[in-house]
């Protein structure tokens, strides 16, 4: 009897601690996809922050944007000023990946008559594992005061107010995994916008 309770103890103490052992390990593993996530989502947020930071509009009065949606943006940029602005659109693929075409002027065309019709687009994956939630958009919109622009796509009217583009993009990698993604938000200025304003009025 007493070999048997000895027993029973000793295979009570071997399961606790092989669930301990496990616990530990997933909590490791799940240490290491927040990292992941956080450094996809770092590379996506730079890199679309950085080229809104640069939209331009390519006469007075008019909105850099072409389209202003929840996951898609079309605008003007200043990326090479030398060659003129160019056509950029970011935008979620089907596959949960962010992708940037950058379109170049036509060579054809008369600053400020800009044309974008022949120009070789160079497309480029941004970074993948996007997973933001329905009805989390990835680009949100604000006026000069900060108010939110509803109604998206946005209208001609509202893509004029457009002064400030909110980024939000949620990442995750591994969904085997019960790792919640990782969510970075950053508020994107339009510096260029802004200035436009300032030298119409």
């Amino acid at each position: 009897m007493e070999l048997v309770t000895v027993v029973a103890l000793l295979g009570l103490v071997l399961g606790f601690t092989f669930q301990g052992v496990v616990s530990m390990q997933r909590a490791a593993m799940g240490a290491d996809q927040r990292v992941v996530n956080i450094g996809e989502a770092r590379v996506l947020m730079a890199t679309a922050s950085k080229d809104l930071r640069t939209a331009v509009r390519l006469v007075a009065g008019t909105s850099p944007f072409e389209v202003a949606d929840d996951t898609e943006v079309v605008f003007y940029a200043n990326l090479d000023p030398v060659a003129g602005p160019k056509r950029v659109r970011i935008y979620l693929d089907g596959m949960t990946q962010l992708v940037e075409e950058v379109t170049p002027p036509d060579e054809s065309s008369v600053p400020p008559e800009y044309t974008y019709t022949v120009g070789p687009t160079r497309i480029r994956f941004v970074g993948r594992y996007v997973a933001n939630e329905p009805g989390q958009p990835i680009f949100a919109y604000y006026d000069v005061d900060g108010n939110a622009l509803t109604g998206t796509p946005l209208s001609e009217e509202d893509r004029l107010k457009v002064r400030q583009v909110q980024i939000t993009l949620s990442v995750r990698k591994s969904t085997s995994l019960q790792v919640k993604p990782t969510t970075l938000v950053n508020r994107v200025r339009l510096p260029n916008v802004d200035y436009t304003a300032v030298m119409e009025q």
